[in-house]
């Protein structure tokens, strides 16, 4: 019976210190991403004979606290919080170039433009109002081309970062496959996998911010990866991501050929800017320029120069990037338009204070411009509105896997006291049998 007890106790020192060690491993990986948190497991051992007392405890390992319906949903919540994230960096840059204050930028160049004509109005004569007038006009026309190039060069960054973000992920999505080939290898030789899951774990939350991706486990500890819903991972092989087509139509895409909708991470953001919401700004700033343009260029063609001559087109071009000014009018402002009629058109400054009540005419450029100015701004308001919701969205997805699979430093305190004890009890129960068999030989 002796030896029994002391098998038994042994058993239970031995479990008690490989629960110690899942204790310690926990504590000391707390704050490591990725971390999941381990228990010990532990199985009654048969008995040993026809007594039916047992044989002690079995240590069977580590399981990890996993919880595979609170990952995806971390995991989702991870992506749409860096979608709106990713969206509102990229708008943001765009909206720097676009001062909602009328006093700079397009809006108050547009003002003086207009104003300079109600100075011509007023003294039709005079050679510097004019110039004045070419001046204005050529600022708005620089203020227009250097925020199209804004909204282009925004493009062009959004374009190359998702670039970059694919071939770092092609990398992330390769050692999944690979940690899928090492998990199975470790389970097929009795290993534990866990901490090559861990580092799956941590992999998979990058990706998820990158990509939105998604990792499905397997039946055989594997997991298989998808994004928007097409597979990007399947056991050890990865697919490997390339950006395709241009602003506007750009898209990631795998190695043969297959299209991957992203719609969340990092890269779903980055393709809704560049995709949708920078077009329809430089739409809207073409429109604004083209707008001008027409409007001026109408009015000019209504009245009549210093000579008497029929008004020529102030502006070229079309579009906000291509406005130009008639270089024939910039190196001779008196072909301006001012009169409104042909004789006497020296001093008659009419069709200029024309020009200047178009300030703000209902479909006028200012107008168009300040519409779109809101639009954007109406927009890149909503976005931060939806980054913050997606944040608490994001916590609250973070804390209720953290509840589970995260490490509480309390409780492992206290379970670490209960190993303790159990260790000590079982240290006991050695002790107390050597005493028992040392007092037994020495009254044989």
């Amino acid at each position: 019976m002796g030896n029994m007890a002391l098998t038994i106790a042994s058993s239970g020192i031995d479990a008690q210190q490989a629960a110690m060690d899942t204790v310690a491993e926990n504590l000391a990986n707390a704050n490591t991403p990725g971390y999941i948190q381990e228990s010990p497991t532990l199985e009654a051992a048969g008995s040993f004979n026809e007594l039916g007392a047992g044989a002690g405890v079995t240590t069977l390992g580590a399981t990890q606290a996993v919880d595979g319906l609170l990952l995806v949903n971390n995991q989702q919540a991870v992506g749409a919080l860096a979608q709106t994230s990713s969206l509102q960096q990229v708008l943001q840059t765009v909206q720097s170039a676009f001062p909602v204050s009328t006093s700079s930028g397009t809006a108050s160049d547009l003002s003086a433009f207009w104003q300079s004509w109600d100075a011509v109005a007023q003294n039709p004569s005079s050679a510097s109002d004019r110039t004045q007038v070419v001046d204005a006009a050529q600022n708005v026309a620089t203020d227009l081309a250097a925020s199209s190039t804004q909204i282009a060069t925004s493009q062009a960054n959004a374009q190359t970062q998702l670039g970059s973000l694919a071939a770092t992920d092609n990398g992330l999505l390769s050692q999944v496959a690979s940690l899928n080939t090492q998990i199975v290898v470790a389970q097929g030789s009795g290993s534990s996998p866990n901490a090559l899951v861990d580092q799956q774990n941590q992999i998979m939350d990058q990706l998820a911010q990158d990509l939105g991706a998604v990792g499905t486990a397997q039946p055989n500890g594997t997991i298989n990866v998808s994004v928007g819903g097409v597979k990007v991972v399947t056991g050890n092989t990865a697919a490997t991501l390339s950006v395709a087509g241009t602003p506007g139509s750009l898209s990631l895409t795998t190695q043969t050929g297959t299209t991957v909708p992203a719609t969340a991470g990092t890269a779903a953001g980055i393709l809704a800017a560049v995709n949708q919401y920078l077009p329809a700004y430089q739409t809207q700033l073409d429109t604004v320029a083209n707008n001008l343009a027409t409007t001026v260029n109408t009015q000019l063609a209504a009245g009549y120069t210093a000579t008497g001559a029929t008004g020529q087109a102030l502006f070229e071009g079309t579009g906000a990037a291509n406005l130009t000014i008639n270089t024939a009018v910039a190196t001779n402002p008196q072909l301006l338009a001012a009169s409104a009629t042909a004789t006497a058109a020296t001093n008659n400054g009419a069709n200029a204070q024309a020009m200047a009540n178009l300030f703000d005419a209902a479909s006028g450029p200012d107008q168009s411009y300040q519409s779109f100015i809101q639009n954007m701004g109406s927009q890149i308001a909503g976005v931060t509105s939806q980054v913050q919701t997606q944040t608490s969205v994001a916590n609250a997805a973070q804390e209720n896997l953290q509840a589970v699979s995260g490490v509480n430093s309390t409780n492992q305190e206290v379970l670490m006291l209960n190993y303790q004890q159990a260790y000590q009890a079982s240290a006991q129960v050695i002790s107390t049998v050597d005493t028992m068999i040392q007092s037994l030989l020495q009254a044989v």
